[in-house]
């Protein structure tokens, strides 16, 4: 369920405003399709070991990776993104996986595409890693 676009502009430029935390480093955005509408999108400092502990945790054999984003912050890249996206998408469903029973928070629906939304997504991450 998508929050109001008023309340994700208000938490966006609060997110902007803070400084860098000394926790947050480098790292990689990664995007992965769980459907051909559904797009995750999460953080990581090494890619190949977070694709080995999805497969392993909740497997999902119509899961379609795509390439990891180098960043500097990657923490609040992701917050930022997440926000920019939930603005942008159709839906935000939190419900329980069907294969792992977990709620994987950061899923968008989007409509259109594989690759209209894939690039869509991809400008969004960037976007969002230069703020």
């Amino acid at each position: 369920m998508k929050r109001s676009r008023e309340f994700l502009k208000r938490r966006l430029e609060v997110l902007k405003a803070r400084p860098i935390s000394a926790a947050d480093g480098p790292g990689f955005l990664y995007p992965f399709f769980e459907t051909d509408y559904m797009v995750k999108v999460g953080t990581t400092v090494n890619p190949c070991q977070r694709k080995r502990q999805w497969n392993t945790d909740c497997y999902n054999p119509l899961r379609v990776w795509y390439d990891p984003i180098p960043c500097p912050n990657s923490h609040r890249a992701e917050a930022i993104a997440h926000i920019l996206l939930e603005m942008r998408c159709l839906d935000r469903p939190k419900r329980a996986c069907l294969t792992c029973g977990k709620r994987h928070r950061e899923k968008f629906t989007f409509n259109g595409t594989r690759q209209e939304i894939l690039r869509r997504v991809r400008r969004v991450l960037l976007r969002a890693i230069s703020m």
